[in-house]
C-alpha cells in the first residue's frame, strides 16, 4: 500500500521520465513539478528508494523501478479517466478538470476505476488528448503527433492533445479555442515577434513559444 505522498512522487518521476527518457529526473526538477522545497525532496527519494520503487542516486537523480513504475502508471490511469468522467458526465471546464483530477484520484480504488473507465465507453483518450493507459501498461503515443512549433507556415493541422502543466496554461489555450479536435493553420510570423501566429476557426491568434510547445497536432495530408 503507497501514501498519497508516494503516489505523487512517482507520478511526477514517470512525466519527467517521458519528457527525458535518457536521464534520470533530476532533484530539482521533481522540486518543480511537484512545489516542494528540494531538501523535501532530498529525503522522500532516499524513502522511495528504500521501499524499492526507485533506484537514487544522490546528485544523479531517480529512476522507477518496475514496481513504482506499476503505481505511477496505475496513478496516470485513475487520473486520466477521473478527468475524461468529469468533462463527459459533470461538464467541468477543461481548465479546472486537472486539480480536481489531482483531488480524486487517490480516493478511488483501481477496481473502480476499471468500472468507471468501462461505463464511460472504454475510452483511449483524456479529454486533454492524452492516452488512457489499460491497467498495468504504460501509456503508449502512437499517433504521429507534432508540437504546435513545428508546424510551418501555411500548414494545416488538427489539435489532437495538450500537454499544458497547470490551470492557467489551460485556461489561455481554451479562451483562444485551442482545444482538441480543432482545425488550425499556422499562419506568417509578423516581423518582430517571437510568437506562434496561426488561424483558428476564421480567427487569428498568437500564441507564445512556450505554451505552444504543450499543444500536440495532426497535420493534415494533402490528397497526392
Amino acid at each position: 500500500m503507497t501514501s498519497t505522498a508516494y503516489e505523487d512522487y512517482l507520478k511526477a518521476i514517470f512525466k519527467l521520465a517521458e519528457q527525458t527518457p535518457d536521464h534520470p529526473a533530476s532533484t530539482s526538477a521533481i522540486a518543480e513539478r511537484l512545489g516542494i522545497a528540494q531538501a523535501s525532496v532530498t529525503a522522500m527519494l532516499k524513502r522511495l528508494g528504500n521501499d524499492g520503487l526507485i533506484d537514487y542516486e544522490r546528485y544523479q537523480g531517480a529512476r522507477l523501478t518496475p514496481t513504482g513504475r506499476a503505481v505511477a502508471v496505475d496513478m496516470i490511469r485513475r487520473h486520466r479517466v477521473i478527468e475524461t468522467f468529469l468533462v463527459r458526465d459533470l461538464d467541468v471546464p477543461l481548465a479546472e478538470v486537472d486539480a480536481e483530477a489531482e483531488i480524486l484520484e487517490h480516493a478511488f480504488s483501481s477496481a473502480l476505476i476499471d468500472r468507471l473507465w468501462a461505463h464511460l465507453g472504454k475510452p483511449e483518450f483524456d479529454p486533454h488528448g492524452a492516452p488512457i493507459p489499460v491497467a498495468t501498461e504504460a501509456p503508449i503515443e502512437r499517433r504521429d503527433l507534432v508540437a504546435l512549433t513545428d508546424l510551418a507556415p501555411g500548414e494545416p493541422a488538427t489539435i489532437v492533445r495538450l500537454s499544458a502543466q497547470n490551470g492557467g496554461q489551460l485556461q489561455v489555450l481554451t479562451q483562444l479555442g485551442l482545444i482538441p479536435g480543432q482545425l488550425i493553420k499556422r499562419t506568417e510570423t509578423p516581423p518582430g515577434s517571437a510568437d506562434v501566429a496561426l488561424l483558428v476557426g476564421g480567427q487569428r491568434c498568437a500564441v507564445g513559444q512556450e505554451l505552444a510547445e504543450t499543444v500536440w497536432v495532426l497535420r493534415i495530408k494533402k490528397p497526392a
